[in-house]
């Protein structure tokens, strides 16, 4: 008797399992993935030249939004950022065709591609970006090549709304499903297929995935002809618990308990700041760990986009924020830079070394100030590799440089470093001077370099006749792509 009413119970469970709508899928419908196939694309990137991403080729996902411009939405790591690369795009149908980078940003991980429209299967279709934003629990699902698997179908729930993660601080969304490598620029979607983000990183039982708000922005004004406004202060920032700023940073409890009470999605986490870019605008005026509270009035609510919004949408050329530190309520007004002319649009091969001047990726990675003169890029036998200053990671060269004098002329920018170059190679034996910005790590091997953090260097170079062909890479906002000039004596 004992043993029927186990085998009952059992049976009542499998049962259960099996009927309960919890563990059904509401989301898949066999004709919406096949639509949805047909506005995924993916993309293989060949980059030959890059300020400071080593040159060779990955595959990742995009999606089509706009088929009568041909726009291609896609992340920034996907497409290279500042590199001059080649992008193939493959569709449903396995046709292939040729994408220009048209656009991609410093600081939220992602990028547009446009191909001719002609050029697209007649078949194809496109994604739209929802209106309405994510919420907790809701199903969604996303299309891509994780671990190389094309087209593959994965669905899963939002689990957060307001995480911040990435190469740079973006606000991100957290989806319980299977994100491996080559899933990055798939389209998170919800059961209307719009997207609501764009999945950049993430794991076999997790995904993150950008605000697609972020990238509405963009697309809004490309489509008019014009470059998206972004702009920014200059600080990187993260999630911080206020029952910790409580407890070590005197903030106060009862602000805290009516930020629960009122803002429960931000699971009782602010923005705070983690660092600031050197050179930014923020420097000497916020610090690390000041709780960002309100923007222009409008409190945050743990919600890093609304930040990005004021800054992006600002008419004056500062913005006033309010800040607790140390317990204290501060406002602060802190003006604006434009993100886009930090962009590395400019770019100088010289004797095997590639000079450009720091972006904000740079900067915040490096410590090199924004706009200053750096290499980071050095070919191994060239010229420029005689410099000691290096560690070697898998297998390569890895330097930065923050370069100050060729030759004792001062060179701050890529400019000054053009005119500069005739006369050094005439000369031949030069000298350069360079802060260096590499990690410091001990090394006791009689033959080893001293390797310091930061500090003024200077070394020697001998040119080469074989690697002394200067050129200047500039990038052709008309034309969408990269030129190359070559620097002559008489400069």
């Amino acid at each position: 008797m004992k043993k029927l009413q186990k085998l009952i119970k059992i049976s009542f469970f499998l049962s259960f399992l099996v009927a309960s709508p919890i563990f059904a899928s509401n989301i898949i419908n066999p004709k919406s993935i096949e639509k949805v196939e047909k506005a995924i694309v993916n993309i293989e990137t060949r980059i030959a030249v890059s300020a400071y991403l080593d040159p060779g080729s990955w595959r990742g996902t995009g999606f089509i939004t706009d088929k009568e411009q041909g726009f291609i939405v896609t992340n920034n790591h996907v497409v290279g950022g500042a590199s001059i690369g080649t992008y193939f795009v493959t569709f449903y149908d396995g046709r292939q065709v040729q994408a220009k980078p048209v656009y991609y940003d410093l600081w939220q991980d992602f990028a547009i591609l446009q191909i001719n429209p002609q050029e697209m299967p007649e078949t194809i279709e496109q994604i739209k970006f929802s209106k309405e934003p994510a919420v907790t629990g809701q199903e969604v699902f996303v299309i891509g090549s994780p671990e190389g698997q094309e087209f593959s179908f994965h669905s899963g729930y939002v689990s957060t709304l307001y995480e911040i993660n990435g190469m740079m601080p973006q606000s991100s969304y957290v989806v319980n499903l299977n994100s491996a490598g080559g899933a990055s620029g798939s389209p998170l979607l919800n059961d209307k297929n719009e997207a609501i983000g764009v999945v950049y990183g993430g794991s076999k039982t997790y995904t993150l995935a950008l605000h697609g708000e972020y990238v509405q922005s963009a697309l809004a004004a490309l489509k008019k002809g014009k470059i998206p406004a972004r702009k920014h202060i200059g600080i990187l920032t993260e999630q911080y618990s206020l029952d910790k700023a409580v407890r070590h940073r005197h903030f106060p409890k009862t602000e805290m308990d009516n930020y629960i009470k009122n803002f429960s999605g931000a699971r009782n986490k602010a923005v705070a700041v983690k660092a600031i870019l050197p050179g930014a605008p923020a420097e000497n005026l916020l610090k690390p760990g000041d709780i960002i509270w309100e923007v222009e009035g409008e409190s945050l609510k743990g919600n890093l986009a609304v930040l990005d919004k004021a800054m992006d949408g600002a008419n004056a050329g500062e913005i006033n924020l309010t800040i607790f530190r140390d317990g204290k309520k501060l406002k602060i007004a802190i003006k604006l830079y434009d993100i886009n002319k930090n962009k590395v649009e400019l770019m100088v091969n010289f004797a095997g070394a590639t000079f450009f001047q720091a972006d904000d990726l740079v900067s915040s990675k490096s410590g090199i100030p924004l706009k200053a003169l750096a290499i980071k890029n050095v070919q191994t036998g060239s010229s420029f590799s005689s410099i000691p200053v290096s560690f070697t990671q898998d297998y390569k060269n890895i330097y930065r440089l923050g370069v100050q004098s060729i030759n004792e002329q001062n060179v701050s920018s890529l400019d000054e470093l053009i005119g500069v170059i005739p006369g050094a190679i005439k000369q031949k034996y030069v000298s350069i001077r360079f802060k260096n910005y590499q990690p410091y790590y001990p090394s006791f091997a009689a033959d080893s370099t001293f390797i310091s953090a930061q500090e003024d260097l200077i070394s020697d170079i001998t040119f080469d006749s074989i690697d002394t062909k200067p050129r200047i890479l500039k990038f052709n906002h008309e034309s969408t792509e990269w030129v190359a000039e070559d620097i002559g004596e008489s400069n």
